[in-house]
């Protein structure tokens, strides 16, 4: 067992870990305060290999979202790199996978992040002796002053009932897939337009199955929901943690997908080069069936979405039920405005949702997580 301590623990090596981790050495925090650990082997690991695996062009959100805290560092680092004016899409500069890609690792480089970064090491339990957090995984005991949670909703995959038909799987289950010349891919959003043109591109005879015709959304809620303004409504909410539930599941916009990207698959369908199909997808036999008839189903990849972890079912349920942590009414830690569960314990993205709002699991939320635990953290070092 190999143990080790650290003053500040992030739980998560994605999006949201590496942008608290740059954004907290940016504000002048020290490197060796700091470690971050991961169930995959490197820092983005998760991120890269799902949007690599759909053949995503370009991202959803905006230039000023990344993992910097100076909200114009892409675009400077595409202008001191010479990336043409096609790695920034429409007038929100949506900037592409490459570019975005790109500077990440730039930043993780800079700031020499995987000389902190633990993989391969996925945490099995947390529980609290005195004033440290204790973080196991099979072979390490590491204790820590703060913990920061940041583990993105990725774990869990949405599946429908009838995915236990031959030949389904999920588009980000683990095992790696073994493609056919004829796919169905059930779902209407970014992931699976973007993933239908890939398969398109190698040439594969395509089809889409949605519950409705294509819809556009630029953005996964509301660009006013980025700001305190739009989101006034949601905090006079208060500690209403149904109604908080429920606003942010009306104004989130799953199974869409920015004009761009409709307007290409749509016009692929006028074409006859890939075929849409509307309606609701049922089992009959080892058949998928809409309203009567039967798909191809020799493959059938499912882009249904993903889900967060469970507290009760995670490595947080030692802690939960140690300090008697409280929850609300779904099942989500009740969180402060800092995003802290208790002292010193901080939680981002999904977990997140009923303090920042529909756009927490988003990278704008792990620059707002930033914002807000980053300034207790100095906080804490200042009267240590």
């Amino acid at each position: 067992m190999i143990s080790s301590h650290t003053k500040i623990l992030i739980v998560g090596g994605g999006i949201h870990g590496m942008t608290i981790a740059v954004s907290y050495l940016e504000q002048g925090g020290a490197l060796d305060d700091l470690m971050m650990i991961d169930a995959n082997e490197s820092p983005l690991s998760n991120w890269k290999t799902q949007t690599g695996r759909i053949s995503m062009s370009h991202l959803r959100s905006t230039r000023v979202h990344h993992l910097s805290s100076n909200p114009h560092a892409l675009k400077q680092f595409a202008a001191n790199y010479d990336y043409g004016s096609h790695h920034f899409k429409d007038t929100f500069g949506r900037p592409s996978l490459a570019l975005f890609n790109d500077h990440c690792d730039q930043m993780i480089d800079d700031w020499q992040l995987t000389s902190r970064f633990i993989g391969n090491a996925p945490v099995e339990r947390v529980s609290r002796l005195d004033d440290v957090y204790i973080i196991e995984t099979k072979n390490r005991r590491i204790t820590a002053d703060v913990v920061i949670v940041a583990t993105g909703q990725s774990n869990v995959v949405r599946l429908p009932e009838w995915a236990g038909v031959p030949g389904c799987r999920h588009i980000f289950s683990a095992d790696e897939p073994l493609e056919q010349e004829e796919v169905t891919i059930v779902g209407g959003g970014i992931t699976a337009l973007h993933y239908a043109l890939a398969r398109h591109h190698k040439g594969h005879r395509v089809t889409i199955v949605t519950k409705r015709p294509l819809e556009v959304s630029q953005f996964d809620a509301d660009r006013s929901f980025m700001g305190p303004k739009g989101l006034r409504a949601f905090h006079q909410l208060d500690d209403d943690w149904v109604g908080k539930r429920s606003f942010v599941k009306a104004e989130r916009r799953p199974g869409t997908s920015p004009n761009d990207l409709v307007l290409k698959v749509k016009r692929l369908i006028r074409q006859g080069l890939i075929n849409h199909v509307i309606g609701e997808a049922v089992r009959r036999d080892d058949q998928l069936v809409v309203d009567g008839r039967a798909l191809p189903s020799s493959e059938i990849v499912c882009c249904t979405g993903i889900r967060p972890l469970d507290v009760n079912q995670s490595f947080l349920r030692p802690l939960l039920e140690q300090l008697d942590l409280p929850l609300t009414p779904c099942g989500t830690p009740v969180l402060d405005e800092t995003l802290a569960w208790t002292d010193h314990f901080y939680m981002t993205g999904a977990y997140a949702d009923l303090i920042v709002g529909p756009f927490a699991r988003a990278i704008y939320g792990g620059q707002e997580a930033a914002r807000r635990i980053i300034p207790q953290l100095f906080s804490a070092q200042k009267y240590a």
